[in-house]
């Protein structure tokens, strides 16, 4: 299985795919930078790097992240090669978790470098103590973003491994990113039950104002999402991955 992953990031090294990535993670960082060096005096940490998770998660991270998905698994049949990969002696079920845990380290690497780029761009400016503690919280509720992006990444496959290109799967995560950036103006319950809104409730969640200096910050050890969502995310996740292996076993290569 190392061997398999390997081989992915092989392919993708030949790729631009590493640069492109590169730039579009310190967009943030840098927009962020100029706006707080001309307006203000001192950097609140738990603000800060709100704002920048805030641009991450409800415009970047999705679109990126499928992007990334069906990139890999669309490849194959956009150099003509599925023909050669499917004639090794590796089962295609080998193959297909080999390139979903090539997403996973991946989007793993870019949620981390996205928090350490943001926290080198703030530590460039005036600022409050930098905790352990801060960094953790958020690092923290990062990953139960990164998680709850996991759950809906199956979808967007399955639609890159029937379309057989990375165009309708993108149509699809603009549909849900712009849908998502209107989710914390709706108050009705069926949010809950939406895996997709996921990622922007836990950050919506994670957050309360600090009363005692008019701010924001994060809420210590708390769970994001309840328990029914829970549930919801990880039936989503398995539903959606037992379609994609199943496509990917039966699809025809021609």
């Amino acid at each position: 299985m190392f061997n398999l992953v390997y081989c992915e990031f092989l392919k993708l090294k030949k790729s631009h795919l590493f640069l492109a990535l590169a730039i579009i993670i310190l967009i943030p960082p840098i927009l962020l930078y100029i706006k707080y060096h001309a307006e203000y005096n001192l950097i609140i940490w738990d603000t800060y790097l709100l704002q920048e998770e805030i641009i991450s998660a409800s415009l970047i991270n999705l679109p990126m992240y499928i992007f990334i998905s069906s990139y890999i698994y669309t490849r194959e049949f956009s150099y003509s090669t599925a023909q050669t990969l499917f004639s090794y002696s590796t089962s295609r079920t080998k193959i297909f978790i080999s390139k979903f845990l090539t997403i996973v380290i991946m989007t793993s690497c870019i949620m981390i470098l996205q928090l350490l780029f943001a926290v080198l761009a703030g530590a460039l400016l005036p600022h409050e103590v930098l905790t352990n503690g801060i960094i953790l919280d958020h690092l923290k509720m990062n990953l139960y973003i990164l998680v709850a992006q996991y759950a809906i990444l199956p979808s967007a496959i399955f639609i890159a491994q029937v379309s057989r290109n990375i165009i309708l799967p993108m149509v699809y995560g603009g549909i849900i990113t712009t849908f998502n950036m209107c989710v914390p103006q709706l108050k009705v319950g069926i949010i809950e039950y939406l895996p997709f809104t996921y990622p922007i409730q836990i950050m919506n969640n994670s957050f309360k104002t600090n009363i005692y200096r008019q701010d924001i910050m994060i809420i210590n050890n708390s769970i994001p999402l309840s328990s029914v969502s829970i549930v919801l995310a990880i039936s989503t996740f398995i539903i959606g991955i037992t379609m994609c292996i199943t496509y990917y076993l039966k699809t025809d290569i021609t």
